[in-house]
């Protein structure tokens, strides 16, 4: 009895050890517009002490920060490459991007406002390098990173905005000519943010060729190349090309990665021995040829705000 007893107290106490030994992540909680809005935030160990670099990844409409957390595959990247994850929690589900507009207590949700908050927070207490701030997303959560570029340019270092384009909305309302790293991830067979745009109640959503021209005269570029990439998966019914603009502003660039036949999905590289993906999955084939979370990092890193 006792030596069991030990046993189990033993197993009890390397149990404890092993969670205080990793860092547990962080709900932080804001009140604004008279409520509480929450982000999920994560510090990898060798991001902790010190002001370290923060990616803001936010999700499609109708998800959770938590799921998003879960399967966009950044928290890896960010324990392997040292910078901290942001997961910001939206109001019913939307982000307010002009074309969808969520309220709080019949006045429209000031998203920016939540934003600025939390970027600020953070970097006065030393957890975030503030020449260092990054924002990327799916779908929606790809309109709200272009919107962050265009509303808070002297914070936001970089987006990459995956599975949709600007809106027209957004557009007009953008900071005129202020130069934005930019670096896109999209499919020509998506059936929601289609690759062409459409117009629709709410406004029009640009095509992703006059996205990339819009950001390409903003940085200035004056140059343009494309490489196909290595296909990984005969199984996989996609194909992948980088298209990168050249000459472009000091420290801006532009990036497309352009999926033949991708659909509304955060591409994952084939892993061998997985099994084979499914082609052609609800919103259209995902390639799996690209790591979206590794392929946006490595853009990220390169750039800071002067």
């Amino acid at each position: 009895m006792y030596c069991a007893f030990l046993r189990l107290s033993l197993a009890f106490l390397l149990v404890s050890l092993g969670f205080t030994a990793s860092r547990a992540d962080e709900t932080l909680t804001y009140r604004w517009q008279g409520i509480d809005r929450t982000a999920i935030l994560h510090i990898p160990e060798g991001a902790a002490g010190h002001a370290a670099p923060l990616a803001i990844v936010m999700y499609g409409s109708d998800d959770k920060a938590v799921n998003f957390q879960k399967n966009s595959g950044f928290d890896a990247v960010a324990d392997r490459e040292n910078f901290i994850t942001l997961y910001p929690e939206a109001i019913d589900g939307a982000w307010n991007i002009k074309s969808k507009r969520p309220a709080i207590n019949g006045e429209p949700v000031d998203d920016i406002g939540f934003f600025r908050t939390m970027i600020d927070d953070l970097v006065t207490r030393g957890i975030v390098d503030r020449e260092r701030i990054y924002a990327t997303g799916f779908s929606f959560g790809a309109l709200m990173s272009y919107t962050l570029a265009c509303a808070l340019p002297d914070r936001i270092a970089a987006i990459a905005p995956v599975a949709s384009a600007i809106n027209e909305a957004q557009v007009s309302d953008c900071k005129t000519g202020h130069p934005m790293p930019v670096m896109m991830i999209n499919g020509t067979g998506d059936e929601v943010q289609l690759y062409d745009g459409y117009i629709r109640s709410f406004g029009r959503l640009l095509s992703v060729p006059e996205t990339t021209e819009y950001w390409r005269r903003i940085d200035g570029c004056t140059g343009e190349n494309s490489k196909p990439l290595p296909h990984l998966n005969p199984h996989d019914l996609t194909r992948a090309s980088l298209v990168q603009w050249s000459g472009c502003r000091a420290n801006t660039g532009v990036e497309l990665y352009r999926i033949e036949n991708g659909g509304h999905c955060w591409p994952h590289l084939a892993v061998a021995g997985n099994g084979d993906p499914v082609d052609g999955p609800r919103f259209g084939g995902c390639s799996n040829d690209i790591e979206t979370a590794t392929e946006v990092w490595s853009f990220f890193k390169r750039y800071r705000l002067d």
